[in-house]
């Protein structure tokens, strides 16, 4: 059983059962929020990474990716920005905000699926490099 826990965010319901469904079947614990709002009541520290759509109700997907990197508990999790906003500036603002990969709509579900492989794959790979070396024991 894969251990990632990821949280969809994005308004199209019918879009995040696809992911949902997609996702799980790689082996990952999926949630999903159908607005920025619903994802806030969530306790997103819980989780690996987060796909977000960028142009939702009251909350825009850019303004949830700054609130959580503001905050030291949710600051570290991976986002990737799943959005029909295609233009340079707006990929630009994504990875500005911190966004580690940045999907235009319409894409294809198996290159979502790669995509969240390799940020994982980062973030992992990250970890080694910045874990602490273990002390060695007499016992």
């Amino acid at each position: 059983m894969n251990p990632y826990r990821i949280l969809v965010v994005d308004d199209e319901e019918d879009l995040c059962e696809i992911l949902q469904f997609n996702l799980e079947t790689e082996g990952y614990t999926v949630d999903v929020a159908y607005s920025a709002e619903e994802a806030m009541k969530k306790d997103i520290s819980v989780y690996n990474l987060l796909l977000l759509d960028v142009m939702m109700g009251e909350i825009s997907g850019f303004k949830l990716a700054r609130m959580l990197s503001e905050n030291p508990k949710t600051s570290t999790i991976p986002v990737i920005f799943l959005t029909a906003k295609d233009s340079e500036t707006d990929r630009l603002t994504g990875f500005n905000i911190g966004a580690d990969d940045y999907i235009s709509k319409p894409f294809s579900i198996r290159e979502v699926l790669a995509r969240v492989k390799a940020v994982i794959r980062r973030v992992e790979a990250k970890k080694t490099v910045e874990a602490p070396p273990q002390k060695l024991t007499d016992e």
